[in-house]
């Protein structure tokens, strides 16, 4: 697949997964920690230039992305601010990306913790928003609004890197929500939080691994 530079990505990974007790981006399903899966996903739709912004625990997590072919892809970035919330990692990122590429039409962000994520996904928000110019924005829909993966248009760049807080981009995808694209992710809505939210979600994955396996018999 021919790598798009129009539009870069964002992967926001500087949380300290206080909720969940340890570090969330190293969390692993099927042999692969949730940080470079997310990274493989990014890297796997096409966008360049892809950032990774890191935070809390960075020296870990850069440990867990060396030598790795998806890391020398990536820009890796630091948010010295990451304690202030999503808001300021949103800022850190989108500002590497025009470093890196100062003519980007779009930016794409998305999470480290939502694990049902594909790179399909992220390009039919691509799709979508490409077929309406008159968007500023395509967002992913679930329970109970539009969130991230989401791509914003540059038109919508000096608000982007002005953001801080804990909200994100969420602030913007309320304020423009009457001209943001709305893209169905149903299962967006699972992301992994709590020590409880990833014990479901490995039951759930076991459960239909093993209905899968019934079915094939």
């Amino acid at each position: 697949m021919a790598e798009n530079h129009k539009t870069g990505l964002v992967l926001l990974a500087a949380g300290a997964s206080t909720r969940m007790g340890r570090p969330k981006q190293l969390l692993r399903h099927q042999g692969e920690s949730l940080l470079l899966r997310a990274l493989r996903i990014a890297l796997e739709a096409s966008f360049r230039p892809v950032a990774v912004v890191l935070g809390a625990r960075a020296e870990e997590l850069e440990a867990e992305l060396a030598g790795t072919e998806e890391s020398a892809s990536a820009l890796i970035v630091h948010n010295s601010a990451w304690a202030s919330g999503m808001g300021s990692s949103v800022a850190t990122g989108l500002e590497a990306l025009l470093l890196r590429e100062p003519a980007l039409e779009a930016a794409c962000f998305i999470l480290v913790d939502q694990p049902h994520l594909t790179s399909a996904h992220l390009l039919e928000l691509h799709r979508q928003l490409e077929r309406a110019p008159e968007k500023l924005g395509a967002a992913s829909a679930y329970e109970p609004a539009l969130g991230v993966p989401a791509i914003f248009r540059k038109g919508l760049f000096p608000e982007l890197l002005e953001l801080h807080g804990q909200k994100g981009a969420q602030p913007l995808l309320k304020k423009y929500k009457d001209q943001i694209l709305s893209v169905p992710f149903p299962k967006g809505k699972i992301d992994l939080d709590t020590p409880e939210d990833w014990d479901e979600f490995l039951r759930n994955e076991t459960g239909q691994a093993g209905r899968a396996g019934k079915g094939e018999k």
